[in-house]
């Protein structure tokens, strides 16, 4: 299998896989405080592996590996304290397991504090402190890439592409915005791109929004920064209030496939599914990539 940077130079689209936390929800594992997602690595790993194992049969190219809420932060209130390093590479384990040779393995770096809530981002020593330690376990972990995901500050997502880029590990900055083309921060995407595309990640996407508005929020962007957005994968709903989701008619592995057409426009290198998505979105993908 070539190497992920030798697979992304020959131009062609990459197909991510799509949701790990509400697809272990659809097949029964309970997300709950305050372990989240990362409790499946110890409590579920089979329904982990057979996740992984089922987007690689619909035609993902890319396996994230559960490594989302894996920092040493997230961990503390949990009974993996101080764990961070070896449930992060367990993760990286059960996905390059999963993936067969068939896959490349990405590292997920979430934000520290919530991820719809920039109010609770960390000051800027825990964040340096917090994700060099991450980026390290990723490394030692082999990971293929970094999926620097969700990000809803300038701050925090600078502070990481920094960090990575000085690892040397191939990454991606990929950011949340609302539908006119803020970070949920409220600052402008347009300068989170201008800082994060200083540290030369292979590029920028947008995940976590809704399928029906990527386009609108590229289409907001100047011309000259519209290539710096190499890919997207999206929800299949929305957040209308917390706690409270409202589905798009996205959920449709068809319809959801359908916005994605639309993209074509924009050149798009990686796309998959966030939120809400499972291996039925990813094998529609397929088809129309």
């Amino acid at each position: 299998m070539q190497s992920f940077l030798e697979r992304y130079s020959d131009g062609a689209p990459i197909l991510l896989d799509g949701a790990t936390g509400t697809e272990l929800e659809r097949r029964g594992f309970e997300l709950a405080a305050p372990g989240w997602s990362a409790a499946a690595i110890r409590n579920a790993p089979e329904r982990l592996t057979e996740i992984h194992r089922d987007y690689v049969a619909a035609g993902a190219e890319i396996l994230t590996a559960n490594t989302f809420r894996t920092h040493a932060r997230n961990l503390e209130a949990t009974q993996w304290r101080g764990m961070a390093r070896e449930l992060t590479e367990e993760a990286v384990g059960l996905a390059r397991e999963a993936s067969q040779g068939r896959a490349y393995v990405a590292g997920s770096i979430a934000p520290l504090g919530d991820c719809y809530s920039p109010d609770e981002t960390p000051v800027r020593e825990d964040l340096e402190r917090h994700h060099a330690e991450m980026i390290e376990h990723l490394c030692d972990a082999n990971v293929d890439l970094i999926l620097v995901e969700t990000q809803l500050t300038i701050q925090e997502s600078e502070i990481i592409a920094r960090r990575v880029a000085q690892s040397g590990c191939p990454f991606f900055v990929s950011f949340v915005c609302n539908a006119s083309g803020n970070l949920l921060s409220g600052e402008p995407l347009s300068e989170a791109l201008k800082r994060v595309l200083e540290w030369n990640p292979l590029g920028c996407l947008l995940n976590c929004v809704p399928v029906d508005e990527v386009a609108q929020i590229v289409s907001s962007l100047p011309s000259e920064l519209e290539e710096g957005i190499q890919g997207a994968y999206a929800n299949t709903g929305r957040m209308i209030s917390p706690g409270v989701w409202e589905s798009t008619p996205g959920v449709d592995p068809a319809v959801y496939a359908e916005f994605v057409t639309e993209w074509r426009m924009y050149n798009f290198r990686l796309i998959g599914g966030c939120c809400g998505t499972t291996p039925s979105h990813v094998s529609a993908l397929k088809e129309v990539l």
